[in-house]
């Protein structure tokens, strides 16, 4: 069924988008009987597991998507998913760039019970989830911010020498970082007892730059690894490099925004 064209001029110039019959089928026989079309829904952001954050984890291009943020009190939540699992099949589908984890959820009944085969931390491990009902677009888009406050990112603290341990840090990441004291969480606007290290400064040439990271930032863990010092920060980075890892995985905390998971390459 022809969804839309792309047509930069107003005429068509041959591109065009169309729904799949076998998808749509099913839609236009409940529409006929005047059902409601109801989608199912996990709550979970997810992204695709790219080049990057496969090396950083240390598994197979193309396969699964990986959890960025769960919804508190949503059905993934309540089936135990957490923010950097990667989830590799539902129900008994692989999960695939053809074959998204959103596509397969979205076509499942409410109410099912589905197995979500998943890696969690190296280990696999399978969690059951029953399929909840998708909100109405109002209602995601009043909570797909999962508890943004909305301010801006003046960090604003006053920076001690940005020289830490080693120097690994720098060298291998492309930015310097310090620990994140009570009194620099607090100007960052970060939640009571937060612990990570705080970056000072970003090479704007290197992986880190490129990908957003900026002064200010919280780092809270590495390869899954809390961490609360560069010491820390550079013994996973040794350690990626001794297994041969390409990259490091980040869960970096803004203010305003969730922690999200950023795989940085290593120089």
């Amino acid at each position: 069924i022809n969804n839309a064209i792309f047509s930069p001029t107003g005429g068509s110039v041959g591109i065009g988008f169309a729904i799949p019959a076998e998808t749509a089928a099913p839609i236009v026989e409940r529409l006929k009987n005047g059902q409601a079309i109801e989608r199912g829904y996990l709550g979970v952001r997810i992204q695709q597991v790219n080049e990057d954050l496969a090396d950083s984890l240390g598994i197979p291009h193309n396969r699964g998507e990986f959890v960025q943020a769960v919804e508190p009190g949503g059905a993934g939540a309540r089936a135990g998913l957490q923010p950097g699992d990667v989830v590799l099949r539902v129900d008994g589908k692989d999960v695939t760039p053809d074959q998204t984890l959103s596509f397969i959820v979205a076509n499942t009944p409410p109410g099912k019970r589905i197995p979500i085969e998943l890696i969690r931390n190296g280990q696999r491990l399978t969690v059951n989830a029953v399929v909840a009902k998708r909100p109405t677009e109002e209602e995601l888009a009043q909570a797909q911010s999962f508890g943004q406050d909305g301010q801006d990112n003046d960090s604003g603290y006053n920076q001690p020498p940005s020289k830490q341990g080693e120097g690994l840090v720098e060298k291998g990441l492309g930015f310097s970082a310090i620990p994140l004291t009570p009194a620099i969480a607090n100007q960052l606007g970060a939640a009571p007892g937060t612990q990570g290290v705080v970056v000072t400064a970003v090479d704007a040439s290197s992986d880190a730059g490129q990908k957003g990271l900026q002064r200010g930032d919280i780092i809270l863990s590495a390869n899954y690894q809390p961490v609360t010092s560069p010491a820390q920060l550079e013994a996973v980075v040794r350690a990626a490099k001794a297994q041969n890892r390409p990259a490091v995985l980040l869960r970096v905390q803004r203010r305003g925004q969730p922690a999200t998971y950023v795989p940085i390459r290593l120089r």
